[in-house]
């Protein structure tokens, strides 16, 4: 081992002063574990960080330490330079294995992932279930270090955390606080492209873990057909009943915002671009605004009720835990997709929910018709308010509170208050989560959830204060002690603010029947002990509500059909026992052409082409023999033959005054550019068109004959037919004097 004098001399020149070299070697030979002072701070930062300080971290307590109590300031990139010097060898024979070690790919080794089960296991056993991200990271090494060690090459382990330490401390940023902003995770742009034509995308395990399915239609919101739930149905049965499958995890491409492109000098704003899943839809984009088939609707309902429950199931039923991961707004039409209980829910800073309509979200088309969508949330939430007593728990009748409050965007906070979600992770740390949960989910039962908790738990971070929070005590007066809806209009009118104000409007906005519905179905969910018994009063309320609203007539008896609003509540004998049994394997044998959704290029190519768009007739007109001209674009179930289609439509009207102005002015020249919408046929037109008029220009120049000589140049633009022309030139003028 070269003496430290060695090391100096194989170096012409430091690039450090004298100073700055001896404050360096006072602060590397400094007695830390003997100085009581440094080490009393010492413990107590440790003990209420809860974990102890990384290399980097205790360098930068001895650097302050240094400066304030011995009066010597200490430039910690400049000795890092000069420890490096000293203490690592440029021709140490360790440092290629450790690079081959950090190198290897252990995901795709079949051998480590099938004895990886059995590790996190251990630490389960062990009482490490809760270990933060640095601890489980050291976890996971150490099994990586043995194998590697055993079965590729053997190699200083001790000696690879010490190169590795000084590796890091090499590059580690001079701020203490600078892993809080800086460590912003890996990329996201490994997210699976838009792929209209394959909603679904599934990724096994090596060996044993967990199934990865992968939504990536984010140009049609990732929206719900009867197809895709059954697509997803037969990924999970699927996933059941394969042994090799330990769990299922669950993520879908939102969508890029346009935040991730913001300019960092300007305000940072909130905007909902991302789309987790904009509900259930009966039909795709193309045949948005039809009417929805009532039968169609309930067949809807079945199927996402079934998808679900047979969701929530699976850790239930073979312990195999469900990993939902929810990076962006959800429709209420299909939030039990993503916030029913039974699995665990994933949540970005991108996710939202909202139990009343958003005007600034334009709806999406189509959503199966459900008003009472999300009953069994509320009503999940409406009882843990009841039962929970403590200081932090919910305000009594918030249930009522977020049905009823309009514009009301629950966020990450408040989703995590509300129990709606398990674990909050920033979008830019997705793609760490989803590697950590893979990497532990090998763990077979009975400690396959623990294992995957553990690993999500490693990754968490707080998502801030809960808005409900502050408006506590409000929402408890309010709608805490409400007997009915007209008590909670009498409790707001006690507040002259804009936010009752709103409320008050909001309520009086609503169909009064459906406004007491909503109100007595709430309680009635909250004393509910399943999924499957709300969702039947669920179905039960819209089935018999929009019966309802198909029987009104102008001579109702609004007060006979409220005394009877308890005939609503009323089970529907044969259809709700259906609700969880729909055959999702049968049906799409006669439905997999069904998901009639374009690829993004071709609907907007169409949209941008197609001139009868802007024909407010269009859609209403049906029947009867086309008679389109060859170049106008086909639109189904619109009758072009019909005289006032054609009037309505400016493509077809333009092509009839084409066609009228042609007979009479003539033929448009054969190499004259085709403009669509325009007539050149019309002598304005030709005129306005530099091609047209030196066209026809050029024409009466050859019709006239020309008094030039031969040899004269000429000019475009200048007519020397004109005496002038020909006397303001001097080889005319020349000519004419010979």
């Amino acid at each position: 081992m070269a003496t430290e004098s060695e090391k100096y001399q194989q170096q012409d020149t430091l690039p450090f002063s004298s100073a700055e070299l001896g404050a360096f070697h006072r602060f590397h030979a400094h007695t830390w574990n003997d100085d009581e002072q440094f080490q009393a701070g010492l413990k107590m930062i440790t003990q209420t960080q809860g974990v102890a300080p990384s290399f980097l971290e205790l360098l930068k307590m001895k650097q302050y330490y240094f400066s304030t109590r011995m009066g010597t300031k200490i430039n910690l990139d400049n000795y890092l330079a000069w420890r490096k010097h000293l203490e690592q060898p440029l021709d140490d024979p360790n440092v290629p294995i450790f690079k081959r070690f950090d190198e290897y790919d252990f995901d795709k080794d079949p051998k480590f992932q099938q004895g990886l089960p059995s590790i996190v296991g251990q630490l389960i056993k062990d009482g490490k279930s809760t270990l933060d991200k640095a601890a489980l990271q050291r976890e996971m090494t150490k099994a990586k270090a043995f194998y590697y060690a055993r079965f590729i090459e053997l190699f200083d382990f001790p000696a690879y955390l010490t190169w590795k330490e000084m590796e890091k401390s090499q590059v580690g940023p001079a701020c203490p606080y600078a892993h809080l902003w800086q460590d912003k995770g890996k990329d996201s742009s490994s997210e699976l492209a838009e792929d209209a034509q394959k909603f679904l995308t599934t990724t096994s395990p090596v060996s044993t873990g967990a199934l990865k399915l992968h939504v990536h239609s984010p140009t049609t919101k990732n929206v719900f057909t009867g197809v895709r739930l059954s697509k997803l149905s037969q990924a999970f049965s699927a996933a059941d009943d394969d042994n090799s499958i330990t769990s299922i995890i669950w993520t879908a491409n939102s969508g890029t915002s346009s935040q991730d492109q913001r300019d960092p000098e300007s305000m940072i704003v909130t905007k909902d671009e991302k789309w987790f899943s904009g509900g259930v839809v009966a039909t795709g984009a193309a045949k948005a605004g039809s009417t929805q088939d009532p039968e169609q609707g309930k067949m809807l309902l079945r199927q996402y009720f079934s998808l679900v429950d047979q969701l929530a199931n699976i850790p239930i039923a073979d312990q195999k835990p469900v990993v939902v991961v929810v990076d962006g707004m959800v429709s209420l039409s299909a939030a039990y997709l993503a916030f029913a209980s039974g699995f665990q829910r994933v949540i970005t800073e991108n996710t939202t929910l909202s139990f009343t309509p958003i005007k600034s979200l334009e709806a999406v088309p189509d959503q199966v018709e459900n008003p009472f969508a999300g009953l069994y949330l509320l009503g999940c939430i409406q009882s843990n308010a009841m039962k929970d007593a403590s200081a932090q728990s919910l305000p009594r009748g918030v249930g009522h509170y977020l049905a009823f409050c309009p514009d009301n965007i629950l966020r990450g906070p408040d989703l995590r208050k509300l129990d709606l979600a398990d674990f909050f992770v920033p979008s830019s740390k997705k793609q760490d989560m989803e590697e950590a949960v893979l990497s532990v989910a090998g763990c077979p039962p009975p400690h396959t959830t623990q294992a995957v908790r553990m690993a999500l738990n490693a990754e968490v971070v707080y998502p801030g204060p809960a808005k409900i929070d502050v408006w506590r005590s409000e929402i408890k007066e309010c709608f805490g002690d409400a007997n009915s809806l007209s008590d909670i209009v009498t409790n707001l009118e006690k507040y002259d603010k804009p936010w009752s104000q709103a409320i008050r409007t909001y309520i009086a906005s609503l169909e009064p029947v459906f406004a007491k519905l909503m109100f007595e179905a709430i309680n009635k969910a909250a004393e509910l002990a399943s999924f499957q018994e709300c969702a039947r009063l669920e179905y039960r309320l819209a089935q018999r509500y929009k019966a309802y609203l198909a029987s009104l007539s102008e001579d109702y008896d609004d007060d006979e059909t409220e005394d009877n609003i308890k005939t609503f509540f009323e089970q529907i004998e044969g259809e709700e026992a259906e609700l969880f049994t729909f055959p999702f394997a049968d049906w799409i044998k006669g439905h997999e052409c069904d998901d009639e959704f374009d690829s993004p290029s071709t609907t907007n190519e169409s949209q941008e082409q197609d001139p009868s768009k802007a024909c407010p007739y269009l859609a209403s007109k049906n029947g009867g023999e086309s008679a389109l001209p060859t170049d106008h674009p086909s639109i189904p179930g619109v009758d072009f033959s019909d005289p006032e289609a054609v009037k309505a439509c400016p493509f077809l009207s333009s092509k009839k005054e084409e066609e009228a102005t042609a007979a009479q002015s003539g033929p448009v020249p054969t190499d004259h550019p085709n403009i669509p919408g325009v007539n050149f046929s019309d002598s304005e037109a030709a005129k306005a068109c530099p091609f047209l008029s030196a066209k026809q220009k050029t024409e009466q120049d050859e019709a006239t004959p020309s008094a030039l000589p031969s040899d004269h140049p000429a000019i475009p633009g200048v007519d020397f037919l004109n005496p002038d022309a020909a006397k303001s030139c001097p080889f005319l003028s020349a000519k004419n004097s010979q």
